[in-house]
């Protein structure tokens, strides 16, 4: 028996942070999370409650529905759409479905892909982007840097931590320039730019599969729902290899009437710009940097002569506020925080207790 692997690190984590602290749940401010500070869609709420009168029937088996309603939003074919339990799910089910030998992550990164690949015994190499570069994509340099055994890419648009998005023009050619090699984009968090999407690129390029959640735009992770578009081919290799029933009938409910909501996207693409810079301009006499961010958080570099992510993350969680020190993102350090984008009142507050503990050294 080999030796049991640790779970990676994530944000979250508020009822034992509750239970910790003696605490009510509501008092706990979340910002180790990066969840849309609009809250659950009342079309989302509307929808579980219809659903809830059928929470005695078996859900789809497929959720073919979901695959349909997203193949309508996005005018991609339905054979070019799986819907799962989470983009986490589909995160482990695509090496151990496609079977890739060796695999580049461009990092920092989401912790969870390292552990799906070498669960399915791909050998994993690292691309790091330069902080003091303002991790700056080059995907010249990127080909270059492949072993020639590498059969796969995986990154992130936008980055996860840095919140720095990558143009996906450039995308599209290191997609045909990867030629047989295939290119993962995990697009959790584009919805908050939905410029950056390269999902329209997936009719055109066999090599090409993206990632997308509706967990964190939603405002919904407690309902676990993802898909991937990706090429016929692929998907239906992914979808035989998958269990059952992987999404519940709430699941499938809520995710529908997410996709129908337009009016919740509009509101919530026209306030996150300003509540962004009202926190970064908060934030600014923390930090050495704040990276430039396409998404609903902020990845800061804190001055060396101050305390680290750690510490302060420690002492604000004294304070029922959570915060994500990056130590565990490769290459960063314990000079690295990342800060979800709450409500203005929320953003305030955090900095103030942030400022508070700076002071005290």
């Amino acid at each position: 028996m080999g030796p049991v692997m640790k779970r990676p690190a994530h944000g979250g984590g508020v009822d034992r942070a509750a239970q910790e602290l003696n605490l009510p749940r509501e008092q706990i401010l979340d910002f180790s999370a990066s969840i849309n500070p609009q809250g659950v869609p009342a079309t989302v709420r509307l929808a579980l409650d219809q659903a809830l009168e059928r929470i005695a029937d078996y859900p789809q088996i497929d959720a073919n529905s979901l695959r349909h309603a997203l193949a309508n939003h996005h005018d991609l074919p339905p054979e070019c759409l799986l819907p799962g339990s989470g983009s986490t799910e589909l995160i482990y089910l695509l090496p151990r479905a496609l079977k890739p030998r060796r695999a580049v992550i461009v990092e920092p990164a989401f912790s969870e892909y390292a552990p799906a690949l070498q669960q399915a015994g791909c050998v994993v190499d690292r691309f790091a982007l330069d902080p003091a570069d303002r991790f700056r994509f080059d995907s010249e340099a990127l080909i270059d840097s492949l072993h020639p055994e590498v059969d796969l890419v995986w990154l992130a648009n936008p980055g996860n931590p840095s919140g720095v998005g990558i143009d996906p023009d450039q995308l599209r050619c290191l997609a045909m320039k990867l030629g047989a090699r295939r290119l993962i984009i995990d697009e959790a968090f584009v919805d908050f730019s939905p410029e950056l999407s390269l999902i329209d690129a997936v009719l055109e390029r066999d090599n090409l599969i993206i990632l997308r959640s509706m967990t964190k735009f939603y405002a919904i992770p407690g309902l676990r729902v993802g898909y991937l578009a990706g090429p016929p081919k692929d998907v239906a290799v992914l979808a035989a290899g998958r269990l059952p029933w992987a999404l519940s009938g709430l699941a499938i409910a809520a995710a529908e009437a997410c996709l129908w909501d337009s009016e919740y996207r509009r509101r919530s693409l026209d306030e996150l710009d300003c509540l962004r810079d009202q926190l970064e301009t908060g934030l600014q006499p923390l930090a050495e940097e704040i990276y430039p961010s396409r998404a609903n958080y902020l990845l800061l570099r804190l001055h060396a002569s101050g305390p680290g992510s750690r510490d302060l993350c420690r002492r604000l969680r004294g304070k029922g506020i959570l915060l994500r020190n990056c130590c565990d993102f490769y290459p960063l350090d314990d000079r690295y925080l990342r800060v979800a984008v709450r409500t203005a009142d929320e953003n305030r507050r955090l900095v103030d207790a942030l400022i508070a503990e700076v002071a005290h050294g």
